[in-house]
This record gives structure tokens, C-alpha cells and sequence, in this order.
């Protein structure tokens, strides 16, 4: 209270007052547990019963809503209410895992031929992190607790892996020629007799047993508990498996596990099932309503509302061609009445991100639960496959290949993403969202603290336009590597504009995610080491830099020191595991450079003078080859801008020095070396930074021209 009351009266204390008394909240701490409470795979099926998210609810909640709460809102786990609940979710699958066996039937595939390189046994993974997947030879492949309707939803990821070489795979590794033994396995517990059935297709040839007594598709089954066997050999595609016990899904009526239930097991299972549903529901219900709460302006909410429904509606009702097109209309968002305190990131993110992230989600909901075929030979079955030999066979290190032709890092991406979502290709269409909304509130953040709130929710929304109505919008979940290399640059930017004014923790983490985006996209290794002029202070223009009495006032020197140290030593580790592996101490041994270079033997300074502008043509064009496109025009104008800031042109020469250096270190990438194929993925970088450019350079220009009248002797 004494605290209170001498900052209410004397404020040029009250800042080293709040240090002083401040009390540590470890947040971090609680937002680990907050992971591993919702993650840990439940023994109980439920609606959000943990990893993986292969359900509606679950990929949504916790693979989207969940991770949007913890970074825009981290503050909620400081509060009794949150940390109680997650103690207590934690507390009960503790529980449950002790006392219970785990729901579900195991499923096991046995291919007729090999699939996986380097396989230990004859019985691929799935991607389910509560079967055997750490086991060179799965007693399960998967874990069943839903039923499979179609191929599409069998656990059988695993057919984007042959040959077990690098050649192509046959028609007789997949459907519909490939031949492929399946068993299920597991008990079924009932307190009344009742009818059990198992749908399934003729070209499953499939056996049905009952506590080892053959049966037909129909069974009357007695109250207690039984075995139940299933044995199939998988031809053609047209795959059904659907077991229910009195016409209503088995998962929901009885109960079916893995082993054999106890009667305690018996006893605590329905109870704890719906323990967990209620926990989860109550931390994700309240964290939103705080959330609301923090918002608090109907306007803002309002807005919110209208537009993600909007964009949902359309995207849910197949309209997927006018939903991209109302994508621009957000920039309506700047006319909205704000408040002062929402004139932040954490406002934008209301006004624009949740609308973006609900486009993305309800366009690309088909894909949870189901796996994707991959096409053969291109960059991203290549890293499909080396997810897999990463995250299910170990070899984390090597990551797949001992030399890196294809980019390294997006292989460890999608492993990671394939673990928490399953078969289903949904996380990486999530990933690539969250990925270009970075760039989008980069965007935001650097034009509002140039020309204003307004201008800068255009320029967020400018960003997320191009990418909606260009050739970007096609690389969205694709699985290549481009947009996770951008999200982690403009996250590492984020950081360090971060670490100028708070701790030194910031810095460091901006310098490792700098690393990352250079391991996901090597070309990007300018703009990784750009992250470093975000020690800047982003109001100060170029020629601020050219006055050495301005530095201590413009550059924080521990943002500027750190994050190219530890870049260095992410470079360091790089080159050292190249050298582990092939002898080579280098980043870029293995790798296509020699072939995708500007300048090679035997060209003329000319020729390479003109294939270096024909790649940055490409480049700001945003496609490929270069065309001049009037939905990507704000690409290439932020570009100009960049150099004409640098001349000192005026009024452009005001435009802050922070988005001028970081384009520059980007696009000069493309002056030494030439990518090709996939519209747009050469331009995802620079995208964000270059419409914040277009748009300051606007404001500066809008700006009225203020002139000098001497006053009257």
C-alpha cells in the first residue's frame, strides 16, 4: 500500500519502484506445464485427450486456439485460476496412467513389401505417439479409438515412404496394388449383452474373432469382458473399418482398450474421461474470456466477430475464391474506433490475425484426421520421408541425409508437426498460417511506430493480400520451406526489437531462431544476420546513422553483439555437423549451390549482370518467371523505396532504417543465386518487410507540406 501510494504521487520513482517490488511470475514455467497438461496422451478417450490431434476438436483447440492464447496472452497463467487447472489436469492423467490401461485397439500394418530405409523391422509407424513409436518394430503401429471410414483414415501415412532406396516408389508399393497384412487387436468390455458389429469392405478380406472363436460381421456378445481380433489383408482402396455395438459407435457406448480392464479400471474410466474433457474446457474457456476481457472494446470484438465469421462462412461453404478476396477488405480494420491501449500487436492480432487464422483453419479442416498422398520425387515428399527416418527411426542428428541437396531444416519441421497431428498433413497448413501472420504483424509493427496505427493495420493487411491472392497462397501446407524460414526470421526480428528493452534472453532467443531460419532456407543467411539491425530503434531513420552522437540513443549495443554471436555459433554447429558426417567443415558442402550460383565459370560479367536482375525481378515480382502482377505492385514498390531511403531522397529518407536494411540484406540473396520452380517461394521473405516500406513511403509522401512564413518586422 505504502508501495502505491508514493507511485501515485511521485512517478518519476514509480518505474524503478515496480523493479524493485516485482516479484518473479515464472510464466515460462507454467506455459511448459500448460503444454505438457494438454499434450500428454490421455489413457481415457476423450474429446481432448492429448496427442496426436486427430480429431476436430483437438486440432483446433489445442493445435490452434491453445498456442494463439499462450504467445498473445501468457499473462492468464499468472493467474490461482489457471495454474489450479493445470496442476489438476496434469494431476489426473497422472492418475489415470497408474491406474488404468489405455482405451483403444492396436492396430499393426504389415506390408507385403519393404517401405522404410534402414527399417529394424517389419512393421512401419504411424504417426501416434501413444503406440509403439520409439520401438524399432511396433507391437502398434497406431492406436484405434475412432473409426475408419474411408482409406483416407486409416493410420497408413507410411504408404508416402517406399522405396526403401532413393529411386521412386512402384505401383506395387501403394493402393491400390500394394498388398498390405493388417491386425486389430484389443478388449471389449460391457455391462449388457449386446450386438457387436465390424463394417468392412470385401477387398479387406477380413477375419472376425471373439475371445479366439471366428465370427461373422454380427455377433451377439454377453455383458463382461472379451477379446476382439481382427485379421485383413488390404487390397484395392476402397478400405472401411467401423465397429458398433447396438448400431452406435463402439468408442462411445462401451468400453474397448488395449489390455484387459480391471474392475477398478471398470470404475475410474468414465469419471476420468470426463474429468479431463471438463479441465481442458474450463482452462481453454476461461484463458478465452480473459482474453475477451483484455480486449474489452465492443467495437474491436465486434469486428473480430463479423469478419471471422465472414471469412469462415465463405471458406466452410466452398467459397474459398471470394474468402482470399475479402482478405483485403480487412484493411477496413484501420476505421474501426481503437483504443489507445489495443494499438498494439496484441490489437492487431484481434483485429486481423484471429480473422486470418480462421480462414486458415476452417479452408483446411478436411485434412485433420486424414493422411495425404504425396507426389514422388518432389521436394517435399523428400522431406516427408526424412521426417520420418528424424523423428521415428532417430537419426536426429544426420536428419535424414548425410549432405544437404534439398534445405535442411523443414524435414525436422514436419516430423515435429506429423508427431503432434498425426498422420495428417492439417499442422503444416496451421504452421504456415501462424508463419506469414509473423510477417504480417512484423509489418504492423514497424509502420506503426513510423507512421501510425492505422497505417500500419494496412500495411498487415497488405501482406496477408498478396499472400491470399498471388501465387503464395498455393505453398500454404505444402511442405516446403520457405514460409517456416520466414516465420522464424520475422519471430528472431520480433525478439530482438524485444531484448532493447527487456531482458537479455530475448536477444539470445532472436540469435537461435536466426540460426533456424537459416538451416530451413540457406539462401536466407543475409536476412538471418539482418535480424541484428532490429537493435536499432525503429523510429530512427538512415541518416541517423550516419551521426556517431546519435548511436547511444538509437542502438541497444548488448541486442546488436548478441545475436550475431549466436548466430556465429549456430553457423559453428552447422558446419561442424557437415564435418562430422563428410569430413567437410563447411554450411554449405552438399548443398545446390554450385548449381543454382549467378556466377559461374565461363559467364561474361554481362550474363551474370543480367541473370542477377532477372533473379531479383523475380523475386519482387513474386512469380516465376518475372511478370509484372498489380497484386504483388506493393512488393516491388517497398523495394524502391529501400535504395531511394539510402540516397536520401526527400521525405523518403525519413522512412526508419530498420525495414531499409533488413529488405537490402534480403533481396541480396538473390543477386547470388537463382532458384526455381513453385510460384512465389523466392519471394515469401521479403514480403512483410516491403509492404511496411510501401506503406511508410505512402504516409511520408501524404504527409502535408509544412512551410515557413518569417514573421512581420
Amino acid at each position: 500500500m505504502w508501495v502505491a501510494s508514493v507511485e501515485g504521487r511521485v512517478g518519476i520513482i514509480r518505474l524503478p519502484l515496480r523493479m524493485f517490488n516485482r516479484r518473479p511470475s515464472f510464466t515460462w514455467l507454467w506455459a511448459w506445464l500448460a503444454v505438457a497438461a494438454l499434450a500428454w496422451p490421455a489413457r481415457v478417450a476423450g474429446s481432448f485427450d492429448g496427442l496426436p490431434l486427430e480429431t476436430v476438436p483437438k486440432a483446433i483447440v489445442i493445435g490452434v486456439v491453445f498456442p494463439a492464447l499462450l504467445w498473445f496472452h501468457s499473462r492468464f497463467l499468472r493467474t490461482r485460476v489457471a495454474r489450479g487447472v493445470v496442476v489438476a489436469l496434469l494431476a489426473c492423467k497422472a492418475v489415470l496412467a497408474m491406474t488404468v490401461v489405455p482405451d483403444g485397439w492396436c492396430v499393426r500394418f504389415v506390408p507385403g513389401r519393404p517401405l522404410v530405409k534402414d527399417a529394424r523391422g517389419v512393421a512401419p509407424h504411424s504417426w501416434d505417439v501413444r503406440a509403439d513409436w520409439r520401438a524399432d518394430d511396433p507391437v502398434c503401429s497406431a492406436v484405434m479409438r475412432r473409426p475408419y471410414k474411408g482409406l483416407g483414415e486409416f493410420p497408413a501415412w507410411f504408404f508416402n515412404l517406399p522405396p526403401p532406396n532413393d529411386s521412386w516408389p512402384e505401383p506395387v508399393d501403394r493402393p491400390p496394388d500394394a498388398r498390405t497384412a493388417m491386425s486389430v487387436a484389443g478388449f471389449l468390455h460391457a455391462t449388457h449383452p449386446g450386438v457387436l458389429r465390424i463394417e468392412m469392405t470385401k477387398p479387406m478380406s477380413a477375419t472376425v474373432s471373439v475371445d479366439a472363436v471366428p465370427v461373422g460381421e454380427s455377433v451377439d456378445v454377453s455383458a463382461g469382458t472379451h477379446r476382439v481380433r481382427i485379421d485383413a489383408v488390404l487390397t484395392e482402396d476402397v478400405w472401411r473399418l467401423v465397429p458398433t455395438w447396438n448400431g452406435a459407435s463402439v468408442w462411445s457406448s462401451v468400453t474397448a482398450t488395449l489390455q484387459r480392464p480391471s474392475t477398478l479400471d471398470v470404475l475410474l474410466r468414465p469419471a476420468g474421461g470426463w474429468l479431463i474433457t471438463a479441465l481442458v474446457a474450463l482452462l481453454i474457456g476461461s484463458w478465452t474470456a480473459s482474453f475477451v476481457m483484455r480486449i474489452g472494446s465492443w467495437s474491436v470484438l465486434a469486428w473480430t466477430l463479423g469478419a471471422s465469421t465472414c471469412l469462415g462462412l465463405l471458406a466452410a461453404t466452398r467459397h474459398l475464391d471470394a474468402a482470399r478476396w475479402l482478405v483485403a477488405a480487412l484493411a477496413a480494420a484501420a476505421l474501426v474506433p481503437v483504443p489507445p491501449r489495443l494499438r498494439n500487436v496484441f490489437g492487431a492480432f484481434a483485429l486481423i490475425g484471429i480473422p486470418w487464422l480462421t480462414l486458415i483453419v476452417v479452408a483446411n479442416a478436411g485434412y485433420i484426421g486424414r493422411f495425404s498422398w504425396y507426389s514422388s520425387g518432389d521436394d517435399f515428399w523428400m522431406y516427408q520421408r526424412w521426417g520420418y527416418r528424424i523423428v521415428m527411426q532417430g537419426y536426429w542428428l544426420e536428419g535424414g541425409t548425410k549432405e544437404f541437396y534439398f534445405q535442411p531444416f523443414y524435414r525436422w519441421v514436419s516430423g515435429l508437426l506429423h508427431l503432434v497431428f498425426g498422420d495428417s498433413s492439417a499442422g503444416e497448413f496451421f504452421w504456415d498460417g501462424s508463419c506469414l501472420l509473423a510477417t504480417a504483424l512484423f509489418a504492423f509493427h514497424v509502420t506503426k511506430t513510423s507512421a501510425g496505427f492505422r497505417w500500419a493495420v494496412i500495411a498487415a493487411t497488405m501482406t496477408l493480400s498478396i499472400v491470399a491472392l498471388g501465387a503464395p497462397w498455393g505453398l500454404i501446407g505444402r511442405g516446403l520451406s520457405e514460409i517456416t524460414s520466414a516465420g522464424f526470421l520475422y519471430v528472431a526480428a520480433f525478439l530482438a526489437l524485444r531484448s532493447r528493452r527487456a531482458s537479455l534472453g530475448f536477444a539470445v532467443g532472436a540469435g537461435m531462431l536466426a540460426s533456424l531460419a537459416f538451416y530451413t532456407r540457406l539462401n536466407n543467411l543475409p536476412m538471418a544476420a539482418a535480424v541484428a539491425v532490429c537493435a536499432l530503434s525503429t523510429r530512427a531513420p538512415i541518416r541517423r546513422l550516419l551521426q556517431p552522437s546519435a548511436w547511444p540513443r538509437i542502438v541497444a549495443w548488448r541486442t546488436l553483439l548478441t545475436v550475431p554471436a549466436v548466430l556465429a555459433m549456430g553457423l559453428a554447429f552447422f558446419a561442424w555437423r557437415n564435418w562430422y558426417y563428410s569430413g567437410v567443415f563447411s554450411v554449405f558442402f552438399g548443398t545446390q549451390r554450385n548449381i543454382v550460383a549467378l556466377w559461374q565459370p565461363g559467364r561474361s560479367i554481362g550474363e551474370v549482370l543480367g541473370r542477377a536482375f532477372e533473379s531479383a525481378f523475380m523475386v519482387l515480382s513474386v512469380h516465376d518467371p518475372p511478370v509484372l502482377d498489380w497484386k504483388a505492385m506493393p512488393v516491388l514498390v517497398g523495394a524502391c523505396v529501400a535504395p531511394l531511403a539510402v540516397l536520401g531522397v526527400p521525405r523518403l529518407k525519413d522512412v526508419p532504417a530498420v525495414p531499409v536494411l533488413f529488405f537490402l540484406a534480403g533481396i541480396s540473396a538473390a543477386f547470388v543465386a537463382r532458384g526455381w520452380t513453385y510460384q512465389g517461394r523466392f519471394s515469401v521473405h521479403v514480403i512483410g518487410v516491403t509492404c511496411a516500406l510501401a506503406i511508410c513511403a505512402i504516409e511520408r509522401l501524404m504527409r502535408p507540406r509544412r512551410t515557413y512564413n518569417p514573421p512581420v518586422p
